[in-house]
């Protein structure tokens, strides 16, 4: 006998009582015995022929009775959410209030529920933002196409802007280094504005091997805070100059750098090539606009438990991230001038942004009856397995975990763009 009720409901969550008897347990007992003793070696029994006493004492009574139970529970609490006509969208937490071995068990399950989502595609609407490449774009992609084929020689005069130069600095506050501002063998052109305002300027002048030691004060608006608006001490030695010579923007030139019949035809190239670019970019961002208004335009609360699972994810990214960059949490913190329990406020906002995303293209996926095809999957496969040549990334694809994958991400843009041609109307 099974009996269950419901404890604490919400709109995210709901919370059951579970008991079962002697008379539910005994046949999952029975099971799980079977399937323990299947291959089980015990002398003088053939495999799969041991009393069950016996069975129990060899396997051990802690082993035997963790299968069991977690067959009971998974079966126990299927039923009630099936008799209860739950739609539940995460694994339960389980805890255990009570039990006498197989004939008695008590349990307590917080299951994530289903929010009631109502998605009105018709009252979504959101602008289109507008692409433009002006002229001035177009130089400065020309006049980087001509920096990567100059003719580089190393000079012996007083740096100038256009130099690419190689230098050792170091920063220094309150007569302490400052983290992240020092650096050897740093490379970089002069007058491209890649360092903090008025450092490159101290530069200008200075030959090779030449020291210099000069105040810089950082912008009032820059990204780490304990150092935005402050004076920082920079100490610097100057290891080598580059003159870079650029070549002649002319026809003639144009023809080496692509297919075109002169300076005019490679502009016309570049303009198109940007247009493509940002239409792209542009595209990007009018679906995270999108997104964002489906998922404002749906209030509900979003199950705890989920959002602590992808809290968890989102900052296993970070770590990961910022391991690659040579940093970690802690350094990251310090670095954006930012405490602990911020960032993960931060990282709390973001998990509830991507959860409720989530349920929402559930919910559209069922009212507008999307699918996806086996016939959409294996020309899917077919594309990816042109695509990647490694054989690790070959044997991947092969896996039904992967095929499963590959559908659900299909049926998630085919939602998303369900919600696109509904706003762009």
């Amino acid at each position: 006998m099974i009996t269950h009720k419901i404890t604490q409901t919400t709109k995210a969550e709901t919370t059951l009582l579970i008991s079962v008897d002697e008379q539910f347990i005994a046949p999952y007992k029975q099971s799980v015995l079977k399937r323990l003793k299947k291959n089980l070696k015990i002398d003088g029994f053939r495999p799969g022929n041991a009393p069950d006493n016996i069975v129990e004492r060899e396997l051990g009574e802690a082993k035997v009775q963790a299968e069991v139970l977690e067959e009971i529970i998974m079966h126990a609490y299927a039923r009630a959410v099936r008799e209860e006509k739950l739609e539940t969208v995460a694994s339960p937490q389980v805890s255990l209030k009570k039990f006498v071995p197989y004939t008695e068990l008590e349990f307590e399950v917080v299951v994530a529920i289903m929010p009631d989502i109502k998605v009105d595609l018709k009252k979504l609407s959101v602008k289109k933002p507008a692409i433009k490449v002006d002229a001035k774009e177009v130089t400065s992609t020309l006049e980087n196409m001509r920096v990567q084929g100059s003719k580089k020689t190393e000079s012996k005069k007083p740096i100038q802007n256009g130099d690419e130069i190689t230098f050792d600095f170091k920063g220094v506050r309150e007569g302490k280094p400052v983290e992240g501002a020092a650096a050897s063998g740093h490379v970089m052109t002069v007058g491209q504005k890649s360092f903090i305002p008025g450092f490159e300027e101290n530069l200008l002048g200075l030959k090779t091997n030449e020291k210099k030691t000069f105040d810089v004060t950082f912008p009032k608006d820059y990204h780490a805070k304990d150092l935005a608006g402050k004076k920082v001490e920079f100490s610097v030695e100057i290891k080598k100059i580059i003159n870079i010579e650029l070549p002649k923007l002319d026809d003639v030139w144009a023809k080496t750098v692509g297919p075109v019949k002169d300076l005019a035809m490679l502009k016309d190239e570049i303009k198109k090539s940007l247009e493509q670019q940002k239409q792209a970019e542009a595209d990007k961002q009018y679906e995270n606009l999108v997104l964002e208004a489906v998922v404002k335009q749906n209030s509900f609360e979003a199950p705890g438990s989920l959002v602590d699972e992808q809290v968890g994810r989102l900052r296993a990214e970070t770590e990961e991230n910022l391991k690659n960059s040579g940093l970690d949490i802690e350094k990251y913190l310090q670095l954006q001038g930012q405490k602990p329990d911020e960032f993960e406020a931060q990282l709390k906002v973001e998990a509830e942004k991507r959860v409720k995303l989530g349920l929402i293209l559930r919910t559209v996926i069922e009212q507008e009856k999307i699918v996806v095809t086996d016939a959409e999957v294996e020309l899917e496969l077919n594309r990816l397995e042109s695509q990647y040549t490694d054989p690790k990334m070959q044997e991947e694809l092969t896996h039904d975990h992967f095929r499963d994958d590959l559908k659900n991400h299909l049926l998630t843009q085919k939602a998303v763009r369900v919600f696109l041609d509904a706003a762009s109307k």
